[in-house]
């Protein structure tokens, strides 16, 4: 997480990237990075599981949760 708040996305309100299965709503929470590139990098590294899939940009939210 450290690594987020020191490395955010040069674009305004957006933390990162993720890879998103076209037509769903969000998108896989394991696939988020800081850079655009190391999402390309990962869907390429994933070959078929992420064929049908795009790269969307991400905002991180912190929730509390009661336990």
């Amino acid at each position: 997480m450290k690594a987020f708040l020191r490395h955010r996305s040069p674009r305004w309100g957006f933390d990162g990237w993720a890879i998103r299965i076209k037509g769903d709503q969000k998108p896989l929470a394991w696939t988020v990075s800081t850079t655009r590139e190391e999402a390309r990098d990962m869907r390429r590294e994933r070959g078929n599981l992420l064929r049908d899939s795009e790269i969307v940009k991400v905002r991180i939210v912190v929730e509390a949760v009661e336990g």
